[in-house]
């Protein structure tokens, strides 16, 4: 009896959203991240009411802010979401105070004009599709001035133009700086790395960006997810799936470790030679307590010629190979050609972490890193794809009788 009460007790707080099953728990984003929230909001409010105040009327502002403040919700909790987009914002609230304003000079009494008011916002916000739910605040705003004094069309630029581009700009502005945040970009429609039309190798097999859109646009109510944050919603799942039936494979089973590696002093044709000498085509460059500093690779020794035609090529790679004190490449450094930008995984690492980075980054070789951010190996395309043909190989043996 007991166990039955506490099951209809948690499919109903579930229903009421207190307990968290199938979605997204807030408390699972990082205590500092929601921190950061919190302080972006109360920079972008504060900018926003001191200029509104300087610039515009006091009594309108003041009843505005609501509107900011259900906004500044969906720009820094919700950045992501398509509510919260530039065109959504700007046009769900220009547009909602142009209908509420209208509609205050068109009726006289209040219900009637706050109903159609909210009516008339939400069929236009679909029109030009900027919903943006504080817009319905924002169009209220004259509703209710109107039981005193009817608002004059200047209200649409101060305060509302003012406040809304005010805020877009700080909004913008600190989730790129604080919150390391910038606007989505669109799907691409072609491989970024290799720059030709075939899609990223993980995305030729399983779902497509067709499928998605064609799903998101089967529903008749609108879903706060964007098909870029579906996409990779999907592909997480898929990683996570991956990782509960290989079982727990870590980096630091398959990785290098007996690693050859250069300083930032090391002459570049020493290093051209390790690369020839060892048959591999990336050295990392480490310090003394074998801190990672980047990694210098073959690509790295040709990116920044000028080559005029094949002959120079040849001279090049023949001078990198010469160990002579006077010649210039030998006295150059590793410093001036390594790759400080790095992809790096961590040893505890599952290895189902390298697949999107291997595959769709265009990276071959992954430095692994300890606890003490150490260098301790390497892992190669060729690791992954032995590690995975090895299990695949294990599990499909029959198991003997």
């Amino acid at each position: 009896m007991q166990t039955k009460a506490k099951n209809i007790f948690i499919t109903l707080a579930a229903q009421l959203g207190l307990i968290k099953q199938d979605s997204q728990r807030l408390s699972a984003i990082p205590l500092i991240e929601r921190l950061k929230v919190a302080l972006a909001a109360f920079i972008a409010l504060f900018v926003v009411t001191f200029t509104c105040m300087q610039l515009a009327d006091a009594a309108s502002t003041v009843v505005l802010l609501a509107s900011m403040g259900a906004s500044s919700v969906l720009l820094f909790g919700l950045p992501n979401s398509p509510l919260a987009k530039p065109w959504s914002f700007v046009g769900g609230h220009l547009i909602s105070a142009s209908i509420g304003l209208m509609c205050s000079h068109l009726f006289t009494d209040l219900a009637l004009m706050a109903a159609v008011t909210i009516s008339l916002v939400l069929f236009v916000m679909y029109i030009f599709e900027c919903m943006h739910p504080p817009g319905g605040a924002t169009a209220l705003v004259p509703v209710i001035a109107a039981s005193d004094t009817a608002l004059g069309y200047d209200f649409l630029l101060y305060p509302v133009a003012l406040s809304v581009f005010v805020m877009l700009a700080v909004s913008i502005l600190l989730n790129k700086v604080l919150l390391r945040r910038g606007l989505q970009k669109p799907t691409q429609k072609f491989d970024p790395v290799h720059l030709h039309h075939d899609k990223s190798p993980l995305k030729r097999l399983g779902l497509q960006t067709e499928d998605l859109l064609s799903a998101l646009n089967s529903f008749d109510t609108v879903i706060d997810i964007s098909e870029q944050d579906l996409e990779r919603l999907y592909h997480q799942a898929q990683l996570n799936a991956y990782q509960r039936k290989s079982g727990e494979i870590r980096c630091h089973h398959i990785m290098s470790r007996d690693l050859i590696t250069v300083t930032p002093y090391t002459a570049i044709a020493n290093a051209w030679q390790l690369l020839r000498k060892h048959k591999i085509s990336m050295l990392p460059v480490t310090d003394s307590n074998n801190q990672l500093l980047g990694v210098v690779a073959t690509v790295d020794f040709l990116k920044n010629l000028k080559v005029p035609h094949y002959w120079g090529l040849l001279r090049h790679l023949n001078n990198l190979l010469l160990k002579s004190r006077h010649n210039k490449q030998y006295k150059r450094r590793v410093e001036e050609i390594m790759v400080t930008k790095l992809t790096v995984v961590n040893e505890d690492d599952h290895i189902a972490a390298l697949v999107p980075i291997l595959s769709d980054q265009g990276l071959h070789h992954i430095p692994v890193l300890d606890a003490q951010q150490k260098l301790v190996g390497i892992i190669t395309q060729s690791d992954i794809i032995a590690a995975l043909f090895s299990h695949q190989v294990v599990n499909s043996q029959p198991v003997s009788a």
